[in-house]
């Protein structure tokens, strides 16, 4: 009987939601058109409900925007929803015509039906076309020392017999005109003498390495001698796109400490999240770090309540702590995550990005204000009829730079992060306040804005950058604290204000080193900025290794592998890449003709890799996309003049003799300690 009731109360269930068996999807790559260059892909929603009063939602960062009339529809960002047409039989076949595929991973996710006022998350199968194996680059393993490691030591004498070494020796402080410079003399017994604690530091790191390399306690007598070219050596990790929790962070403290990184710059705020407590505004982590399904406005819009609309990975429910849209650093997390990288000889730099790239402080702002009827800490005019499309298709992911009440905001966060490196007991290098990207077409119909143009006789938009940095130089200046930015910040700025940024500045991260750019670096920092090589043709993580489409990762600037790292030249950044994305060999030696040359090299002060997690769903994503990659960009942050810098010929035998070395190391030491660090790594 209790078996019956079941099967009817089923039965009814699945009436009321319009199917008889369960939804699904599946999703079809497409065969490319050779005279257009598209593919019609297809959706399937199996078993789909009766009628057209559903809708599908998915997620795509990589969906061609559709014209007018198409099965798909843009609604926000990355996020699309597609409404049913009639059709025979229990399944709907939508095909759609879009850009062919190039990643696996940059097919569509995150599907949810919505229907009768409720929403469901649906399983995906994917077919793919069948695709070839793109190999590696091509090397030859070699012997390697035990005192190879990554990064490369400076001076090594090897010296006859060996030295049992149990602990690490009281260090010796010498001076040195070297920041970090150590030397590790093993003669029967350990001496170790370090100009600095990061010296000291080091010297550490580089014993452990000998012990890990020999197998145990008995290393070969020798005399090191080692320090860093650059103090910045840096990683960049984006937890705004997709999170990762402060276990994992501090998992890969480790790793980065390992390779004697100096810089941890924690992008915490961006469109798709904020991810970093700040305790005068709850919302900016109770509803800007989730991702909830909208709810339904009484004229059919949707709106924003419980949190952001979906993103990358398409996660709509906001309790669903395994889905990386979700989570936040509480002030405890990030104290904790401050003490741990300093215990390692690693500042903290936080980033929340400004003045665009700003989705989810902007929408946190307006629910707070909603909540305590406090609107003296908005971002956005509600009156403000600005259209714009950002690079990631927000059309509201931009601050609202004329208000007051934006720079009291930023009060706030100054003072905040202020507070936490102090209990902390740790320094605070900068406040990155990004500065990339504002969307062309913002600020336009702000009458606030056009009010200081009018005030200032300005009839270029883009002027009220200046305006925007002057008030971000007030409140830095005011405080003492220096600002990073990304390369945009410096740039297209009145001379007065270009002129006080530089005297406030920390670093500036030149990313965009391509298509015209690759001369960004050199021109800044010949005029007196400090500039951090960000390449995104060396350093960019993000990037997918090769062309396998079976390989995660963008691509829109190339393709970064151990070679690529390895390859970077701060100080001949033209010659940086020597094959290009199809494996080619490029002609360098006619390079940088007709270029800016470096003239201020004490100017370049440091090198920095980038992880941005637009297609990371997971920890193990992260270690992969970064490990071994990273190791070639620690090599050159340490070592910044190899022996082949200068060679005019792309695979010149001293190139290709020290990328053997380089790559042989890796495989022979850094893999193994990758599986003990049981991390998630890419090996061939």
């Amino acid at each position: 009987m209790k078996t019956r009731l079941f099967l009817s109360a089923l039965f009814a269930f699945m009436i009321a939601v319009g199917c008889s068996d369960d939804v699904r999807i599946v999703w079809t790559e497409g065969e490319t058109d050779p005279d257009t260059g598209r593919a019609v892909h297809t959706i399937t929603v199996v078993n789909a409900p009766e009628g057209i009063d559903w809708n599908l939602w998915l997620s795509s960062n990589h969906i061609y925007i559709p014209e007018e009339g198409g099965p798909i529809s843009l609604h926000h960002g990355c996020w699309y929803k597609l409404t049913p047409s009639e059709r025979e039989g229990k399944d709907l076949v939508v095909p759609y015509n879009d850009r062919p595929i190039q990643r696996h991973c940059w097919a569509p996710e995150g599907f949810v039906l919505e229907q009768n006022g409720e929403t469901r998350k649906l399983e995906v199968e994917y077919v793919f076309l069948p695709s070839e194996k793109i190999a590696d680059f091509p090397y030859n393993q070699v012997d390697v020392e035990v005192w190879d490691m990554i990064p490369s030591l400076k001076k090594v004498e090897p010296a006859d017999g060996v030295t049992t070494v149990e602990v690490m020796p009281q260090v010796q402080f010498v001076d040195s005109d070297k920041a970090g410079w150590y030397r590790i003399t093993l003669d029967g017994e350990c001496k170790v003498e370090a100009a600095d604690e990061d010296g000291a530091f080091y010297a550490k790191v580089t014993l452990d390495n000998l012990k890990r390399n020999a197998g145990g306690n008995q290393l070969p007598n020798l005399v090191i001698e080692d320090w860093p070219d650059f103090g910045y050596r840096g990683f960049m990790l984006d937890i705004s796109r997709n999170f990762t929790t402060k276990d994992n962070i501090l998992k890969f403290i480790d790793l980065l400490a390992h390779y004697k990184a100096s810089v941890f710059h924690l992008h915490f705020g961006d469109d798709e999240g904020w991810r970093l407590e700040i305790e005068k505004f709850p919302e900016l982590t109770s509803f800007g770090a989730y991702h909830a399904f909208p709810s339904k406005g009484d004229n059919g819009e949707y709106i924003e309540t419980e949190g952001l609309i979906p993103s990358y990975n398409g996660g709509a429910d906001p309790k669903d702590m395994t889905s990386s849209a979700n989570g936040h650093l509480s002030k405890e997390d990030y104290v904790e995550i401050l003490k741990y990288a300093w215990e390692r000889r690693i500042q903290v730099i936080p980033e929340f990005d400004t003045p665009g790239h700003s989705r989810a402080s902007i929408k946190a702002m307006e629910a707070y204000a909603k909540r305590t009827g406090d609107n003296s800490y908005l971002l956005s005019d509600p009156d403000d009829k600005s259209e714009y499309l950002s690079v990631q298709y927000y059309r509201d992911n931009a601050i609202n730079v004329a208000l007051p009440s934006t720079y009291r905001f930023i009060e706030v966060v100054f003072d905040q992060i202020i507070a936490y490196h102090k209990e902390a007991g740790v320094p605070l290098p900068a406040i990155h306040v990004g500065g990339d990207e504002v969307p062309g077409g913002a600020w336009v119909g702000s009458e606030p804005c056009q009010k200081i143009m009018a005030e200032r006789g300005w009839d270029n938009i883009e002027l009220l950058k200046s305006y925007y940095i002057e008030n971000i130089l007030d409140i830095a200046e005011a405080r003492g604290v220096k600002i990073s930015g990304w390369q945009e910040l410096v740039m297209d700025l009145e001379d007065h204000v270009y002129e006080r940024m530089k005297k406030n500045l920390y670093s500036i991260n030149f990313w965009h080193t391509g298509s015209g750019q690759e001369e960004f670096p050199y021109k800044y920092a010949n005029d007196g900025v400090p500039a951090v090589l960000s390449n995104m043709t060396n350093t960019y993580m993000d990037f997918a290794y090769t062309p396998d489409k079976t390989e995660r990762g963008l691509s829109w600037g190339g393709f970064v592998d151990e070679r690529r790292s390895f390859s970077l030249l701060p100080f001949d950044i033209y010659r940086s890449v020597r094959w290009d994305d199809k494996g080619r060999m490029r002609d360098i030696s006619d390079l940088p003709e007709g270029k800016e040359t470096l003239k201020a090299k004490e100017n370049i002060v440091g090198v920095q890799a980038q992880l941005w997690t637009e297609t990371v769903r997971s920890f193990d994503h992260v270690t992969y996309y970064v490990f071994p990659k990273v190791c070639g960009m620690f090599e050159r942050a340490w070592n910044a003049s190899p022996v082949w810098e200068g060679t005019l010929q792309a695979d010149d035998p001293a190139f290709l003799s020290a990328l053997d070395r380089y790559y042989s190391t890796v495989v022979s030491y850094e893999m193994p300690y990758f599986e003990e660090m049981q991390i998630n790594y890419r090996s061939r």
